[in-house]
């Protein structure tokens, strides 16, 4: 199959792990070249958005040493063999038949349409208001004139909608969601709206932790019609927790500048094992400032708030903590989203 402007390259030769990949192509109307000729695939590795290997190719592709890059997918059954050439070829691994539902969600990940940045918050240790920063910065990016996302993922956060005063609001929450795989069409007009942020929300009846394959699938369609998706990611090891910080263009650790919100902060970076930028929460007392965080923390401090108590009283009255903030708060908020 010859595509001198393909989007996909498909190291594989006629089979069903090349029938599966063309397939997902095929349905997000992206174009693809399925080749295993060397000289082909040499001068399509950089052109292209992203590549699909045959574990049965792999041996055969790194004799060429081809340069590093991101969206290589090596695919196949065997895990052993996958384990074997996924570090020499530089690529993450989709085990078959498991991994047919991601093939969507890869092919959106390493598009150039996929859309707008992907921003997770994590909370350093309990109480620092990850939550309600998260909700600002979506109203932040909203009243920038951009349109904006705000997904909560932690099961037993009780409801990001609760927060802003959006419970009662028609749309969409988690459990309707939970069981879309592959491409997602435009859902704006299913989510409930907070001045003009998209909320998916979790439920309060029946909390359950989000499966992969579901949360990709929104997450991406989130990208393509969105400026800004705000990840909720709360502080739990749960797979959809791990799951939204991976998706995550960025990552922001909520941090309290107290020895005990440190020390809880350090774990929490450990526990991902993924670089984070601090957001260095100042409460009374604290004695952490910005440059003792990084140090302890090896990670980049990029923001400072002050405890806004009016931000938290709005927060639990259901009000839009955006109207009760003190510009400060509301300029970093502008600062992180710029």
């Amino acid at each position: 199959m010859r595509n001198e402007n393909a989007q996909v390259l498909v190291v594989a030769e006629s089979s069903d792990v090349q029938d599966l990949i063309l397939s997902a192509a095929a349905a997000q109307d992206l174009s693809a070249l399925a080749t295993t000729d060397l000289d082909e695939i040499c001068k399509a590795w950089s052109a292209v958005e992203t590549i699909f290997v045959d574990e049965k190719q792999a041996e055969h592709l790194i004799s060429r040493a081809l340069p590093r890059r991101e969206h290589v997918y090596l695919v196949g059954c065997d895990q052993k063999r996958l384990a074997t050439w996924s570090t020499p070829l530089g690529a993450k691994v989709i085990i078959l038949p498991d991994g047919i539902a991601w093939l969507g969600a890869v092919l959106d990940e390493g598009s150039t349409s996929a859309g707008g940045q992907v921003v997770a918050l994590l909370g350093g240790s309990g109480g620092v208001g990850t939550s309600t920063l998260a909700a600002c910065l979506a109203l932040a990016a909203a009243k920038k004139k951009k349109t904006a996302a705000l997904v909560d993922v932690d099961p037993l956060g009780g409801g990001i909608d609760l927060l802003l005063g959006a419970e009662a609001a028609a749309g969409w929450r988690w459990p309707r969601l939970g069981g879309a795989e592959g491409h997602v069409g435009d859902l704006r007009e299913y989510l409930p709206k907070v001045e003009g942020v998209s909320v998916v929300s979790m439920a309060r009846e029946n909390p359950a932790d989000l499966a992969k394959g579901p949360l990709t699938a929104i997450i991406q369609a989130l990208r393509r019609t969105h400026d800004l998706v705000v990840i909720d990611a709360g502080r739990g090891l749960t797979g959809g927790s791990r799951e939204a910080i991976r998706l995550a263009g960025r990552r922001l650790l909520v941090v309290a500048g107290t020895v005990r919100g440190i020390a809880a902060a350090d774990q929490v970076i450990q526990a991902h094992g993924c670089p984070v930028e601090v957001v260095l929460r100042r409460t009374p007392g604290a004695a952490g400032d910005a440059g003792t965080v990084q140090d302890l923390l090896g990670q980049p401090v990029v923001a400072t708030i002050g405890d806004d108590k009016a931000v938290a009283l709005a927060a639990d009255r259901g009000d839009l903590p955006w109207l009760s903030a003190r510009r400060t708060y509301l300029r970093t908020c502008a600062k992180l989203v710029a």
